[in-house]
Order: C-alpha cells, then sequence, then structure tokens
C-alpha cells in the first residue's frame, strides 16, 4: 500500500515537469502573426470629394446684322455694302460675347443667298427671351456710333382691376410688341452710351420706328456705325474693334444688373 501511494506522487510530479516543460517550450518559439482586423467603412479615411457647383445657365444675348444677299443697304464707299460691314461687326462681336461666357443667336453668321424678312428675324428673337437684342447697322453719314430705341411709347401699368379675362389677357398686337419692353430698352441704351463714351467713342442716341425694334419683346437698341472721322470708315478693322469692346462691356454689365451678376 506504501509502495503505491509513492509510485503515484512520483508519477504526478514527472507529468507536473513535463507540462510545465512543454509550456515552457510553447512560449519560447516564433508565434504566428495576427492577421490585422479591417476598419469598419465607416473608420477607413476615405478622400475628400468637392461637389461640382450646378453651372447657371448663360444669358442669351441677339444679335441681328441688317440685310444680307440682294438685300446690300446702304453704300459705304470704297465698294463697301452696309450688309458686308454689319456682317464682320457682328462676327466680332459675337466672339467677345462668347469670351464673357454669353449666349449668342444671330439671324446670320455669313451672307445669305435671301436675307431674312424682318418678321422672321423678330420672331427668332423673341422665341430666344433674349437678355438683349442688338439690331446693327451702318452708316457713311454722321460721326461715331448711332444708337436707336423704338419711338413707340411705354405701355401703361397694368390695370388688375377689371374683371374681364379678354381685356387683362388680350395678345400684344404685333406692330407694338415693343412697347412693353421700351423703359428696359432706354436703359439698355444708356449702359451701352456710358461704355461708348468711356471708350473715347463719339456717340448720340435717339429713337425711330425702325423694324423689328418695334416687333421685339426683348429690351432692344439699333447700333449703327457710322465713320469715327473722315479717315476712318465704319469698316475700319481697329475701330470696329474698339466699339466691339465697348459693347461687349456694356452687355457684362447689363447682365450682371439683370440676373445678380449670375453667370
Amino acid at each position: 500500500m506504501t509502495f503505491t501511494r509513492t509510485y503515484a506522487a512520483v508519477l504526478l510530479v514527472a507529468l507536473a515537469s513535463a507540462a510545465a516543460a512543454a509550456f515552457l517550450h510553447a512560449q519560447t518559439q516564433p508565434q504566428p502573426p495576427v492577421p490585422a482586423t479591417a476598419a469598419p467603412p465607416s473608420q477607413v479615411p476615405q478622400p475628400a470629394v468637392r461637389p461640382t457647383p450646378p453651372q447657371p445657365a448663360r444669358a442669351v444675348i441677339f444679335l441681328d446684322p441688317a440685310h444680307g444677299g440682294t438685300e446690300t443697304g446702304a453704300s459705304l464707299g470704297n465698294n463697301m455694302a452696309e450688309k458686308e460691314v454689319v456682317l464682320a461687326f457682328a462676327q466680332r462681336l459675337r466672339a467677345a460675347l462668347a469670351s464673357a461666357n454669353l449666349s449668342v443667336i444671330t439671324t446670320r453668321d455669313s451672307d445669305l443667298a435671301t436675307p431674312l424678312p424682318t418678321d422672321q428675324r423678330a420672331e427668332a428673337a423673341n422665341r430666344a427671351h433674349a437678355l438683349a437684342c442688338i439690331v446693327i447697322h451702318a452708316t457713311a453719314s454722321g460721326t461715331g456710333v448711332h444708337l436707336y430705341t423704338s419711338s413707340l411709347p411705354p405701355a401703361p401699368l397694368n390695370d388688375t382691376s377689371g374683371t374681364d379675362a379678354t381685356t387683362r389677357f388680350a395678345p400684344t398686337p404685333w406692330e407694338s410688341a415693343q412697347t412693353g419692353f421700351v423703359d428696359q430698352s432706354h436703359k439698355l441704351s444708356d449702359v451701352l452710351k456710358a461704355t461708348l463714351a468711356k471708350a473715347s467713342l463719339p456717340v448720340i442716341t435717339g429713337n425711330a420706328p425702325l423694324r423689328p425694334l418695334d416687333n421685339l419683346m426683348c429690351p432692344a437698341v439699333a447700333v449703327e456705325i457710322a465713320p469715327n472721322s473722315a479717315a476712318v470708315s465704319a469698316s475700319d478693322n481697329t475701330y470696329q474693334q474698339q466699339i466691339v469692346f465697348a459693347v461687349a462691356t456694356a452687355m457684362q454689365m447689363w447682365r450682371d444688373q439683370n440676373t445678380g451678376g449670375a453667370h
């Protein structure tokens, strides 16, 4: 009995020593790397993304270089016809306005074989809902730049006291379509006059029963280019470029005044 107890005690001591040795051996061996745990998506740094701001609609300027085709307009000397001079000016002005982020619609950008009637020119302008309409002419008489607005009187203030729907919603007569925009046209002319004068260009203003001005439903001005002097004709490239710069500047000012500076 004593022998059995002694043998069991020795066996327990041996087993304990072997377990301790195995544990120490395991602790001294290199351990495999613990795989990194991926961070939740919400904790993974993301690159900053800047939202693209919406682009505002560009303001539309409508250009109507007069005449074209068989309708040559006035003779400006040196074998130059009005239709050629106003087309060259319109092409220069169109490029300058586009550079200023203004959209441009024009009745012609080349010499049309058949000129557009004034009614069709007005219809195109009215469909465009333009911020400003500029009818372009040239002349051999006078000097500087002549600005004309419609001679129509401004429309009276709307009388909302009536109840007759026919009266309140009567269509605008074609020959007096400009009446609702005469005041704005005068303001547009004032802006043009100021920028032309600042560019040291002679300028006069007036009004005339000129088509298609009377048919336009937008702020509208006719710009007529006259010689700058006896030596500088309306077709002079440098002179035209001076006018283009002044008119383009005026259109940017007009846009900023009427669209809150959005462009």
